[in-house]
């Protein structure tokens, strides 16, 4: 066979198509947050009060921030995984939510004395959260950043540090399972401190590993 006859003949074979960058993520994340869920499980557990709690708004309230967090980091990855992706639109949809938080802590400052907004501020958990919520986003960050491994990322910091936010949402979510401190003001410094070193870790990891 000549070689422009083999040339020819290996342009019109198929070329297997790559999946979506959701459904890639969707794979990766049906994996990895159950394995995050296990560790919470067998290591701290849930709130012996869990099942009452949900009849709480302060906990209702703080598991839907950090929802809101992880949605604005889902978003983020989405847009910053492609070389088309705009990073104004997945900086903005960051800075809603962490606005969103940070106008629900500042709120429960304002109903407070003195006395009572120190101890909402240190709560029972703070230290262990900081510490609490990076673990649990270990598994979901490493599936995320296999799935952007497969994308085109044009800013591979901006999507490292979106990787970190999705993470990291997620990593609140479920440590808000167990964590008994439910005040806004508490999430917005303690959570929103813990989600912040799981996005900066993410944006110094995609500078090195999802160039292309």
């Amino acid at each position: 066979m000549r070689t422009d006859d083999l040339i020819d003949a290996l342009s019109r074979d198929p070329v297997p198509a790559m999946p979506a960058i959701g459904t890639l993520l969707l794979r990766g994340l049906a994996v990895a947050v159950p394995i995050a869920a296990a560790l919470l499980l067998t290591t701290i557990g849930v709130r012996p009060d869990l099942a009452e709690s949900w009849s709480d708004g302060w906990f209702v309230l703080k598991l839907a921030l950090v929802t809101l967090l992880a949605v604005a980091g889902w978003r983020a990855v989405r847009i910053s995984a492609t070389p088309q992706g705009s990073a104004p639109l997945a900086l903005g949809l960051a800075a809603g939510a962490l606005l969103a938080v940070a106008v629900a802590g500042l709120a429960d400052l304002g109903m407070l004395g003195l006395e009572d907004w120190r101890e909402r501020l240190i709560g029972e958990n703070a230290f262990f959260c900081l510490v609490s919520i990076p673990l649990l986003s270990l598994a979901p960050l490493a599936a995320i950043f296999l799935a952007l491994r497969e994308g085109a990322p044009s800013n591979p910091a901006l999507a490292g540090a979106s990787a970190g936010l999705l993470a990291g949402g997620l990593g609140a979510v479920l440590y808000g399972l167990h964590c008994t401190d439910d005040s806004p003001l508490f999430l917005g410094v303690w959570y929103l401190s813990a989600i912040a070193v799981v996005t900066l870790t993410g944006a110094l990891a995609g500078r090195r590993w999802l160039r292309w």
